[in-house]
């Protein structure tokens, strides 16, 4: 599996834990290892709420995470086979929604995605392995790294760097 996808599938999904007490303390992007870990970034229906975590897997895997107003993400990503794109679940509180996802980048190694929740709000999310150096050219703003959800600029909210593996 191609690293934008890994990427993409992370980013769509969350899995289930407790991202206050249970993030790692480093995500390592090694597209060779089981435990591949990039993160993810989203907007909820364009109103200024998010949700962000990290993603864990090769070709499939599992993302977990949290919302802007504090509920816990999680979820399962797969991708196509041979493709750099795949479908994930992400349920945040009560809230789920399926996304699809592609590569949007591969300089960057980001996929993006995006869902129509059970609640009837567009959602749309990044993640890779460089998703800070994809959000500078996306969202350009002399204020530091983040992205826009509608009107509302959101910093790149605290999560574990992602590293390269040896």
């Amino acid at each position: 599996m191609n690293l934008p996808s890994k990427a993409i599938a992370i980013l769509l999904l969350c899995a289930p834990s407790a991202m206050a007490d249970t993030r790692p303390a480093s995500c390592v992007y090694d597209p060779e290892s089981p435990q591949n870990c990039v993160r993810f970034v989203g907007c909820l229906d364009g109103e200024g709420e998010y949700f962000y975590g990290t993603s864990i897997g090769q070709t499939s895997g599992t993302l977990s995470g949290r919302t802007s107003e504090g509920e816990t993400c999680f979820g399962t990503w797969a991708n196509e086979d041979g493709k750099t794109s795949g479908a994930s679940t992400l349920t945040c509180g009560p809230e789920s929604a399926r996304f699809k996802y592609f590569s949007r980048s591969n300089d960057f190694k980001v996929v993006s995605g995006v869902a129509i929740s059970d609640k009837g709000r567009r959602m749309m999310s990044w993640a890779g392995a460089d998703l800070e150096g994809y959000l500078q050219v996306k969202f350009p703003n002399d204020t530091g790294t983040g992205f826009q959800c509608g009107e509302t600029w959101v910093p790149l909210p605290d999560l574990p760097k992602t590293e390269t593996g040896d």
